[in-house]
């Protein structure tokens, strides 16, 4: 009985979730950079963030069977190493964004694709290649991020610090996406996505507590707890922190469905798209100011995006038609000969 193949996802409901995944990423940005220009306390957003999302995963995970509270402390120990690379990580982001408009976030953080294929060449194995379509990509990125911090710089739209700290956060996101890819080609695959989210969202919580007690943030949050108008926008602070943590866990169910729905190529045309939506909502919604030569970076920037994208997928489809050839030049050369003798038919392999 012959196994049918899966049909591939309609052309719906891959709309919806790119949609879903879109509207959750730009929710995160958006309503954690309000937060943060109410009040600058980016440990306290993340503390929050964290706690909110950890516990919508217990609440539904636990029932559904993804997640197990009770873990051996080995496991624990194996997955410390990406927790702490994921949380320098998220930090380096969110101090971005405290310091930087949402509508220049992307452009702050544009040697990401750059840092990233650098790091994959130099540390993964075996080594990725790279078509000229997809260094032609990165190249035009470079060139958008370049633009576009040099125009800020000449009109001091942007703090040396915030700039600064887009390059060191595109650094760290991409030693991140590094960490991942190795724990998750490792034996830590078989604990499972859910999971190995649950041990480092604990984790990180762990750590956010006294790290916001080690750091000017707890005198200022003591502070805004003191005086009373303060206080008021501190509740406001915190009501908008949960919020992103409630967008936060649902873009982390967003980013699986559109994993499995979504090529590579679609993946990283859609993360360009959004950045040009995610400029917009920041100008309507945070009612930024966008000079030419941010739109000129993110234009640049995007595009990019999307012809690293293409080459990409021609890197795929030539892998893939390289392996059905020599499989092919396997059959024609007579990895099985067969012979026929006195009407018997048999089989020698060659060695």
């Amino acid at each position: 009985m012959s196994v049918q193949p899966e049909a591939p996802p309609s052309r719906l409901k891959i709309a919806a979730t790119i949609l879903f995944h879109s509207t959750c990423a730009i929710s995160v940005t958006i309503i954690s950079k309000s937060a943060l220009t109410k009040i600058s306390l980016p440990i306290t957003l993340l503390a929050t963030q964290t706690f909110v999302s950890m516990a919508l995963l217990i609440l539904i995970g636990r029932p559904m069977g993804w997640i197990k509270i009770r873990q051996p402390l080995t496991l624990w120990k194996t997955l410390f190493p990406l927790t702490v690379a994921r949380l320098i990580g998220v930090l380096a982001k969110t101090y971005c964004l405290a310091n930087v408009h949402a509508s220049f976030y992307q452009i702050a953080r544009g040697l990401l694709l750059p840092f990233t294929l650098l790091l994959s060449y130099l540390l993964l194995r075996p080594r990725p290649t790279y078509t000229f379509t997809s260094l032609s990509g990165c190249a035009l990125v470079m060139c958008g991020f370049g633009v576009g911090m040099v125009n800020d710089y000449q009109k001091m739209a942007t703090s040396t610090l915030g700039m600064a700290l887009g390059v060191g956060s595109s650094f760290t996101t991409a030693v991140e996406s590094i960490v991942v890819k190795k724990f998750m080609s490792g034996k830590t695959k078989e604990v499972g996505m859910w999971q190995m989210i649950y041990m480092t969202n604990f984790m990180a919580l762990m750590i956010y507590i006294p790290l916001l007690w080690s750091t000017p943030e707890w005198n200022s949050l003591q502070e805004h707890l003191m005086t009373a108008d303060s206080s008021e926008l501190l509740s406001s602070f915190v009501k908008t922190s949960i919020v992103t943590g409630i967008t936060t866990f649902l873009l982390t169910i967003a980013t699986f469905l559109q994993i499995s729905v979504t090529s590579p190529t679609t993946h990283m045309i859609v993360t360009a798209a959004r950045g040009v939506a995610q400029s917009g909502l920041a100008v309507v919604i945070l009612k930024e100011l966008v000079s030419a030569g941010r739109v000129l970076g993110m234009a640049c920037i995007l595009g990019g995006s999307m012809i690293y994208g293409v080459g990409k997928e021609e890197a795929r489809k030539e892998a893939k038609e390289g392996y059905q050839r020599v499989a092919a030049d396997d059959v024609e050369k007579g990895t099985i000969e067969m012979k026929v003798r006195d009407g018997e038919v048999s089989e020698k392999e060659k060695a």
